[in-house]
C-alpha cells in the first residue's frame, strides 16, 4: 500500500469518526480518534510527499472538515435519537400566551361598541355586548362613545373613536322647463283669434234677438 493509499484512507476515517460523532454518544472517543487520524494523515503526506502535497492534503482537510459536520448535523434530527435529543421546535400559537383569547380579539378588528368607562388611555368597552379590556389610541375618551377596534396589544383591544358617516350634500333639483315646445308656438301663431271673436259676437246678437222676440207675461 503507497504513501498517498495511507493518507487518503487516514483522512477518509478521520472524517468517517467525526461524523459518526455526531450520531453515537461515544463521550468524545470517537471525536478523539477522528482528529488523531486527520493529523497521522496530514504529517504522512509531509513526510513522505513533500510539502506541496502535504499543503494539498491540509488544505483538503480543512474544508472537507466542516462540509461533513454540517452535513452530519443536518441529517442528525431526522434520526430516532435525533428525534429524541432535538425534538421539533413548537408553533409559534403554542409559545404564546391566551393564543386562542388572541385570536377571539384580532377576530374583533373592525367592530364597533361602547366605552364603559373613560379611557385614560386604558379601560373598559363594550363589543357585541361582551366586555372588553381596551387602550385608546387616539387619546383619552370619555365614557359612552361610539369606538372602533383598529388592533390587539396583548390581552386588550386597541379602539380609536369611531368616525361619524359623511352625510351626503342634497343635490338642488333642476328648474322645470318652462320652454313652450316649438309645435305649439306655431299653432298658436297661426290660429285665427278673429274667427273665433265674430263667433263669439254672433252667439251674443242671437241670443239679443231670441230676448226681444219673446212674448210679454201678463199681468194679474
Amino acid at each position: 500500500m503507497t504513501a498517498v493509499a495511507w493518507v487518503i484512507a487516514l483522512v477518509l476515517a478521520g472524517l468517517a469518526a467525526l461524523v459518526l460523532e455526531v450520531f453515537v454518544p461515544s463521550g468524545g472517543v470517537l471525536g478523539f480518534l477522528s482528529v488523531m487520524a486527520l493529523l497521522a494523515g496530514v504529517t504522512l503526506a509531509f513526510v513522505e510527499q513533500g510539502a506541496w502535497f502535504g499543503m494539498a492534503t491540509l488544505a483538503v482537510t480543512g474544508m472537507a472538515v466542516p462540509v461533513a459536520l454540517g452535513l452530519a448535523f443536518r441529517l442528525f434530527p431526522e434520526t430516532p435519537l435525533g428525534r429524541r435529543v432535538m425534538p421539533a421546535p413548537p408553533r409559534p400559537d403554542e409559545v404564546v400566551p391566551d393564543a386562542d383569547r388572541r385570536t377571539l380579539l384580532r377576530g374583533l378588528v373592525g367592530h364597533r361598541g361602547r366605552t364603559t368607562t373613560e379611557l385614560l388611555p386604558w379601560g373598559g368597552v363594550d363589543v357585541d355586548g361582551v366586555p372588553y379590556e381596551a387602550v385608546s389610541e387616539s387619546g383619552p375618551l370619555a365614557k359612552d362613545v361610539v369606538i372602533e377596534v383598529a388592533g390587539v396589544q396583548g390581552g386588550a383591544v386597541v379602539v380609536r373613536a369611531a368616525l361619524a358617516p359623511p352625510t351626503e350634500t342634497p343635490r338642488p333639483r333642476p328648474a322645470p322647463d318652462t320652454t313652450v315646445p316649438r309645435d305649439l308656438e306655431q299653432s298658436l301663431e297661426t290660429f285665427d283669434f278673429d274667427a273665433l271673436d265674430r263667433d263669439r259676437g254672433s252667439e251674443t246678437m242671437s241670443s239679443g234677438e231670441h230676448l226681444d222676440s219673446a212674448p210679454p207675461r201678463k199681468q194679474s
